[in-house]
């Protein structure tokens, strides 16, 4: 099962992330396939299916309900019901609204050019004052140095110059000013393998909930050093396998719970994060099984309906 959902869901979302969808309508990100990650965190989060439920008036006298559950409630109304829709089209009815940050992507920009002349001097002061009231706003009033390039100069040394120009910043001016968005990641340095690995220990996790965890560990090969020593169809474990399973069963719960924690805090705004969310919800790995399924049998239905309709 595990196999199957994860050939359905990466190729129809990352492997489709091409430039336009981290720009467009005035809004842009760095990278949306870290906010596509964001989206499956989501899928399998406790507390974002009760939002989901509650929204839906769902809810039976058994749920327990965080007492932070209003913020819950708060993003699910922003980000919406992600069990019945594609990455793509979610991407464009949310993603951007909601991750983007406004205006133009900082890039270098032309504000004028002189001409060769021996007759005159070029006054580009309008040119620069329409630069400062549009291009620059719109790129969110970064730190900028105009220089002069003179054009005709071997490219190599215009190179040069221009590197010798910025050197002369100081390193924590060099830095591009972010604005302000409702959703920002969290953190600077975003692993996204080991993301992958802790949302496919869930998703394995789900198909595996009877089978020791172990075993799933092995099979999900969620550590490099013990997993491939251990066969995870194998009956009896050897006296000398006892550590490594031991070992693995440590590693494999300690994936669990970041997947835990990272898709609770995705579900209250901060991603991705596996620091202690104290209200989280625990998972109900029958229960996340089939809700998987259920969605994966979906969007099987909508990309073939959406290949038909794109077929004729």
């Amino acid at each position: 099962m595990i196999v199957k959902i994860m050939s359905i869901l990466l190729p129809n979302t990352i492997g489709e992330l091409i430039a336009k969808h981290r720009h467009s309508g005035g809004m842009w990100v760095t990278d949306a396939s870290l906010y596509m990650l964001w989206f499956e965190f989501l899928a399998i989060s406790p507390s974002y299916e009760l939002a989901r439920r509650f929204r839906a008036g769902k809810c039976t006298p058994a749920d327990v309900f965080p007492t932070d559950f209003d913020r819950v409630l708060s993003v699910f109304d922003d980000l919406g019901d992600i069990q019945k829709i594609l990455f793509r089209p979610w991407w464009k009815e949310f993603g951007l609204l909601y991750f983007g940050y406004q205006g133009n992507r900082p890039a270098v920009t032309q504000v004028a050019y002189a001409p060769h002349s021996k007759q005159s001097i070029p006054d580009h002061s309008e040119k620069v004052a329409q630069y400062y009231d549009g291009e620059w706003v719109e790129q969110g009033r970064q730190r900028t140095m105009l220089l002069a390039v003179p054009v005709g100069l071997p490219e190599g040394k215009m190179i040069r110059q221009i590197k010798k120009q910025l050197a002369k910043v100081k390193a924590e001016r060099r830095q591009l000013i972010k604005q302000d968005v409702k959703y920002p990641l969290v953190g600077k340095r975003h692993h996204k393998d080991v993301l992958m690995r802790y949302l496919g220990m869930a998703w394995l996790r789900s198909a595996m909930h009877t089978k020791s965890l172990w075993r799933v560990g092995a099979k999900a090969k969620v550590s490099p050093t013990y997993s491939p020593e251990l066969d995870p169809k194998m009956e009896k474990v050897s006296p000398g396998d006892r550590y490594d399973r031991e070992m693995l069963t440590i590693i494999a719960s300690r994936a669990l719970l970041r997947a835990r924690m990272i898709s609770e805090n995705a579900a209250r705004g901060h991603f991705p994060s596996h620091a202690t969310c104290y209200t989280a919800l625990d998972f109900d790995f029958k229960e996340l099984r089939q809700r998987i399924q259920r969605r994966t049998k979906w969007q099987e239905r909508e990309v073939e309906r959406i290949n038909r309709e794109h077929s004729t």
